[in-house]
């Protein structure tokens, strides 16, 4: 799965060949080959620094409340 960045919807739910996809801001998060054959741009997401992508966003919530 790959986040995409819709050509002109910010926001709301687009439907495709491939079934229907809910846009936030501007992005889409669909499996790689229906972002490529819509002809989709990737988006470029910077993630936290330190952030390990093994782990759940419920433990990391968990440490960050800790603090």
């Amino acid at each position: 799965m790959a986040i995409f960045r819709h050509p002109h919807l910010v926001r709301g739910i687009v439907h495709t060949p491939h079934g229907a996809f809910t846009v936030v801001r501007g992005l889409v998060d669909v499996a790689d080959e229906v972002g490529d054959d819509l002809g989709w741009t990737r988006a470029e997401i910077q993630k936290p620094a330190g952030v390990d992508p093994g782990r759940s966003s419920v433990r990391l919530m968990d440490m960050l409340d800790a603090n």
